[in-house]
């Protein structure tokens, strides 16, 4: 049915959250509709209500793409709190950020931004709010009253690294929590980490108390512990072999996970030729089938001379005829132009994709030194790629987007993304002898729009990245 697909679309796109009150009104033509039905009021009043409801959700689906980008930062601040456990563990303060943050979203469905702003900011803070009496309640007491436990089992005989780690973690989390607030991330990661090694040390103790119970040997123990890369080996195809240490199957378990991942993203972009390749193929058929049908209304009217409208008809279907040609070029040309930048590029620097007509260079292998915006020699070869990659159209508007992780002040992290993908582009400019580029232009997002997980320092080093974005002009 229509109206739960144009439902489920607007749940999707978070307009419930968003768009509160044009969703809301859809839900009630919904049940609107269910009460029509259920009371057997014909089906014109149902179908009334259905298109009503059809209406209401398909403009909340609208209005909350823009709805997202004013919303960034709110929304960011709530996940984090989220991510914290704050609707269990701080449900007042939660309660209170979700009660201002739907004010937000209802003053920016009226058209009235000042108060939106004024509100969402003030959402942000309490979700900040929220998210710290979290961290502190779920992941710190849970944290403490892990290693009580594994005092009191005497963990450390067995296991002392791990736990004097979640020690070490523990305590440097409340110094963070105490100097630092208005940065979560690090802390929220801290804690997290704190928990799981306390919880890791209590694991070791139990293992190593049950190998010490059965009597087990050095070798017994490396055996067992070498199944589970004997298991993850057969499954990518292979036999792994100890007889010169761990790391040889290690390094081939990697490979065989990169090629895979390679090849996902392969398969993605023909995915989106393929979809394109559907839609000319639906486009022809449509055609095909008004043609069939001009025909028909010639054959029908034989008898009579051709009509001025028969004309206009057969010059409309070859004006449409004309236009899927065309596109059916541009989609040809721009499979061919991505495959050339896909071909500029190593693996380990950049990732090349489409997103529609849209080629993205995602250089994750571009570094810049920590809480710096300078554009040093090492990055001199990767720029050069782009520049190439950029050559391949003749006309095109270039996009140089910055991101950084999520470690760092929001502000802060905004700052140093812009100043980043400022000086990109200022060196694309300055070294550029690409005619057809029509524009080229930048724009820092901070620690928006993530890539990777943020917990971890290689999902990190993959958040902090430039994006080039080009756009071809035909």
């Amino acid at each position: 049915m229509e109206a739960n697909k144009a439902m489920l679309h607007a749940k999707l796109v978070q307009a419930d959250l968003l768009v509160p009150t044009e969703y809301n009104k859809g839900v009630e033509s919904y049940k609107e509709a269910q009460k029509h039905y259920a009371d057997k009021k014909g089906v014109k009043k149902i179908e009334e209500s259905l298109v009503e409801a059809v209406n209401h959700f398909n403009r909340s689906a609208d209005f909350s793409v823009s709805a997202k980008l004013v919303f960034a930062n709110s929304l960011d601040a709530r996940s984090d709190a989220l991510s914290a456990g704050a609707d269990k563990f701080a449900k007042e303060t939660w309660s209170e950020a979700e009660e201002v943050f739907n004010r937000a979203t209802k003053e920016l469905e009226k058209g009235d931004r000042d108060n939106s702003y004024k509100y969402s900011t003030e959402a942000i803070e309490l979700y900040r709010k929220a998210e710290l009496a979290s961290i502190k309640t779920n992941l710190l007491d849970e944290t403490r009253a892990l290693l009580e436990r594994a005092d009191d089992m005497k963990v450390d005989r067995n296991a002392p690294k791990t736990i004097k780690k979640a020690e070490s973690l523990l305590a440097e989390t409340e110094r963070e929590l105490e100097t630092n607030r208005y940065d979560m991330d690090y802390p929220r990661i801290l804690a997290k980490q704190a928990k799981y090694e306390a919880s890791h040390a209590i694991f070791l103790n139990k293992t190593i108390s049950d190998m010490d119970d059965r009597d087990m040997e050095m070798e017994d123990v490396i055996l067992k512990y070498e199944t589970p890369l004997i298991r993850i080996a057969e499954q990518l195809g292979f036999v792994a072999q100890f007889h010169e240490g761990i790391e040889n199957p290690e390094n081939q378990i990697i490979k065989h996970i990169s090629g895979l991942q390679k090849d996902n993203k392969m398969l993605m972009a023909e995915n989106l030729d393929n979809e394109n390749a559907i839609r000319h193929l639906k486009s022809t058929v449509d055609l095909l089938k008004k043609e069939n049908l001009a025909l028909s209304s010639e054959v029908n009217n034989e008898i009579n001379k051709r009509t001025d409208d028969m004309i206009a008809q057969s010059r409309e279907f070859e004006k449409e005829k004309a236009k899927l040609a065309a596109k059916i070029a541009k989609q040809t040309k721009l499979n061919q132009q991505f495959e050339e930048v896909y071909l500029i590029f190593d693996s380990s620097e950049a990732s090349v994709f489409r997103s529609e007509d849209e080629i993205v260079i995602r250089m994750h292998g571009f570094g810049f030194e920590t809480g710096k915006s300078e554009i040093t020699p090492k990055n001199f070869d990767l720029l050069t790629k782009v520049q190439n990659a950029i050559k391949i159209f003749p006309k095109c508007n270039v996009i140089v987007e910055g991101y950084t992780d999520s470690f760092g002040g929001d502000a802060s992290n905004l700052v140093l993304s812009q100043k980043r993908s400022d000086a990109v582009t200022q060196y694309l400019n300055a070294n550029s002898d690409a005619p057809g580029i029509s524009k080229i232009s930048s724009v820092g997002y901070g620690e928006n729009n993530p890539v990777a997980n943020n917990e971890t320092a290689e999902g990190r080093k993959q958040n902090r990245r430039i994006d080039i974005k080009i756009q071809p002009v035909m």
